[in-house]
């Protein structure tokens, strides 16, 4: 039996990347898994891999900027699969540049999925949490929140730092009643974030975050982990 065994997890950016990776874990471990996510052929590609290794999964195709959508996509899991017990944040977008040549709009577009898909989610999802009195959130950052900073790295770094303190105060937030708020800060990881996925045998790979992830979702109920960096072995933070 899976550790997530009867469990119903929602994972963002489910199609690409570190979402995919979250989704293939928590179904290996006996979740059922509704699986968001803008991509739809490879959302559908996901989904029929996942059921054909005899797992419970459901895809709904939205934009995280869309509360209209992202309630329907909430509704179609909690009615096909059950009350959601994990919400995973994952969907995200790069954006880079220097701050004087970045347009109004990519930044907009940043905090749009990146923050507000955020909220968004967690808004949605949390009203059936406080209802059942227990749940948990793990809302992907970066360690991009935990530097200094870095040359043209602004915008995203703005983005992640909203969205660890957004964490923090959620957490604060549901914990009297009983629903955990991780924020899990990958370092550089090996996706289609980037582009292409680079093949460097030293960066972190997405199945490397999908441990941390449900390392996370594992913990015995009364254990809380708040917040989890991960960093390739050389990683300069």
């Amino acid at each position: 039996m899976g550790v997530l065994e009867g469990q119903v997890a929602l994972i963002t950016g489910a199609a690409r990347g570190m979402g995919r990776a979250i989704a293939t874990a928590f179904a290996r471990e006996g979740a059922a898994v509704g699986l968001l996510d803008i991509q739809a052929e490879e959302l559908a590609q996901l989904v029929e891999e996942l059921r054909a290794g005899g797992a419970r999964a459901l895809g709904g195709v939205a934009d995280v900027r869309r509360y209209d959508q992202v309630t329907q996509v909430v509704h179609d899991v909690e009615a096909t699969l059950g009350p959601i017990d994990i919400l995973v944040n994952s969907a995200g977008l790069a954006a880079g540049g220097l701050v004087h040549e970045t347009s109004e709009e990519a930044w907009d577009l940043a905090f749009d999925v990146n923050v507000k898909g955020t909220f968004l989610l967690c808004k949605a999802v949390v009203p059936t949490m406080l209802a059942r009195q227990k749940g948990l959130i793990i809302n992907i950052a970066s360690l991009a929140a935990w530097i200094r900073g870095a040359r043209g790295g602004s915008c995203y770094g703005a983005t992640k730092y909203a969205v660890r303190g957004f964490s923090s105060y959620l957490a604060i937030e549901l914990r009297p009643h009983g629903i955990k708020v991780c924020c899990l800060s990958p370092g550089t990881t090996d996706s289609h974030f980037r582009g292409h996925p680079t093949g460097s045998p030293a960066w972190m790979k997405p199945e490397d975050i999908a441990a941390a992830a449900l390392y996370v979702a594992s913990q015995r109920e009364r254990v809380s982990v708040y917040e989890l960096a991960l960093a390739m072995l050389d990683e300069n933070w």
